[in-house]
């Protein structure tokens, strides 16, 4: 498994793991991952605003760090998360509820 990045205008927005590079483009072009990126915002804007190009990329170093540390939270025993299918925001979001989510988070 390698580590790819979602990224609009520049920014990498969410980290994943997937089997290739045609696994991360199937897992972006998801329409409920695409769903989340219009839904869950930064700065008071959504992530995403359904028609620029949401490009994938393999992870930078900084951003495999920030992904490894994050599975490895999720998956604290007590958790009972398992170790693949992770998505980390790598920037602050706030939910559809207002709910601010700290950057970062590792949503499986």
């Amino acid at each position: 498994m390698a580590i790819y990045v979602a990224e609009v205008n520049g920014r990498g927005l969410a980290a994943f793991d997937a089997a290739d590079e045609t696994a991360a483009d199937a897992f972006v072009d998801d329409e409920a991952f695409r769903a989340n990126l219009i839904v869950l915002e930064h700065d008071g804007a959504p992530l995403w605003d359904g028609t620029t190009d949401v490009l994938v990329r393999e992870a930078f170093p900084e951003e495999l760090d920030v992904w490894e540390t994050c599975r490895a939270r999720a998956s604290l025993p007590d958790t009972g998360g398992d170790r693949d299918g992770h998505v980390v925001y790598l920037v602050e979001v706030v939910d559809p509820a207002g709910r601010r989510l700290p950057g970062r988070t590792a949503i499986a």
